[in-house]
């Protein structure tokens, strides 16, 4: 059928121009951005998948940055132990220094201005160690670092107290030796030590009867001994036949109320019977001491309450500060190992945040070979249904010699 109204051929001609003109405008247009996907039209599927790895990549950034801040902050705090420990270490040289029998008050003065400063160096250490405005060593830093994208990936960063106040609190020491306790009677000698594990009282201390008589013959020898009612405790001493040193075997209790661990004294007053009996060598008669004990209770110790004005306060001082050394020792321990812990979060996250910038480059990026390919391809098509559009408007000129 010969017709002019309608050209079939031009109007397929159009339509294909058309759809190639689509085709090369979508391939330069992810050409140009470098994205396969650039609206969700071109892939609603991937563009949901590309959003969520999107989250997803960008919370495992975020959080390698907040594990960095956690490293710097825990670098922050251990850089201020070390100092404290350095001036631990001193005043623990010190200490053992003073705890010897050649050194004048005066000289135990002196040693005890240099504690009393570097106490009050690391109060002020513990006070004003910071970072970014926020309290390390006080005692108030329990905090938890978002270290992962989502919630249940937190690492949490608790720092000591490093205040003098609050470390090596000791409520008894290792050792205690006794003193004299005074108001000594014939039948008795009375001595005083504090609470500790181990209480010790040596021959010093015995009345002057023994002493008179360990004088003529020091090579007899010492036994626990119970006559009538004295002695009554002595199942909880023991005693160095030779040198006549009294020990305890546990931690004694001050009285009745503090009687926790089965040690109390016969009385439960916290004052305990011990009879020793000296049996010299040469056959003379043998001296029966009586000992009363009495345990006083001592008020918890700490680091700001170290004296070094006497050789025995030098004793428990070097105690306090090996128990500070430890604390301290266990603080920047559990410190390194959070540096370490977080260390390997950064390197985890890092490399889950690359493999899923991959996974996420294969969805919504373009492939500029493909790319390229077709842009060429309709391109070719888009000129040749241009042409075949000239030929159809064409085809129809041949009606007019109908006309003529």
């Amino acid at each position: 059928m010969t017709v002019i109204n309608t050209n079939i051929g031009a109007l397929h001609a159009h339509q294909y121009s058309k759809k190639a003109e689509l085709f090369v405008n979508k391939a330069l247009e992810r050409l140009s951005s470098g994205k396969r996907i650039n609206q969700a039209s071109d892939d609603a599927a991937g563009l949901a998948v590309a959003s969520k790895m999107t989250s997803q990549m960008l919370g495992m950034r975020t959080a390698i940055r907040n594990t960095q801040d956690g490293i710097s902050l825990v670098q922050t705090a251990e850089s201020s132990m070390n100092e404290i420990n350095l001036m631990l270490l001193r005043m623990r040289e010190l200490a053992v220094q003073m705890n010897n029998g050649v050194y004048t008050s005066r000289d135990r003065d002196n040693a005890q201005m240099e504690v009393n400063a570097l106490l009050e160096q690391i109060d002020k250490i513990a006070e004003t160690a910071k970072f970014n405005g926020v309290n390390l060593l006080d005692g108030t830093y329990n905090k938890e670092i978002r270290a992962g994208n989502t919630n249940s990936e937190i690492i949490n960063v608790s720092i000591n107290n490093m205040s003098t106040s609050s470390m090596a609190k000791i409520g008894a020491f290792a050792t205690e030796k006794a003193i004299d306790g005074g108001a000594d009677l014939a039948t008795n000698q009375e001595v005083v030590a504090a609470e500790a594990g181990e209480v010790s009282i040596d021959t010093s201390l015995f009345s002057t009867a023994f002493k008179d008589v360990f004088k003529n013959d020091g090579l007899g020898e010492f036994t626990l001994t119970t006559t009538g009612s004295t002695g009554g405790d002595n199942s909880l001493f023991n005693i160095d036949s030779k040198t006549g040193t009294i020990t305890s075997k546990a931690t004694l209790d001050a009285g009745a109320a503090s009687d926790t661990n089965g040690n109390g004294s016969t009385a439960g007053n916290g004052v305990y019977d011990i009879q020793v009996t000296y049996t010299p060598r040469n056959g003379a008669t043998a001296h029966v001491e009586i000992i009363h004990l009495t345990i006083v209770a001592m008020a918890d110790k700490t680091l700001a309450s170290v004296d070094l004005t006497s050789e025995a306060n030098a004793m428990r001082s070097i105690e306090v500060f090996d128990k500070a050394l430890v604390e301290m020792g266990a603080s920047q321990a559990n410190l390194g190992a959070l540096q370490n812990r977080m260390q390997y979060t950064i390197n985890n996250l890092t490399q889950a945040a690359m493999h899923t910038e991959m996974a996420l480059g294969r969805i919504v990026d373009a492939d500029f070979s493909t790319e390229t390919m077709m842009l060429a391809k309709y391109q070719i098509l888009s000129q040749a249904a241009t042409a075949m559009l000239a030929q159809a408007n064409k085809s129809k000129q041949s009606v007019l010699a109908l006309l003529q």
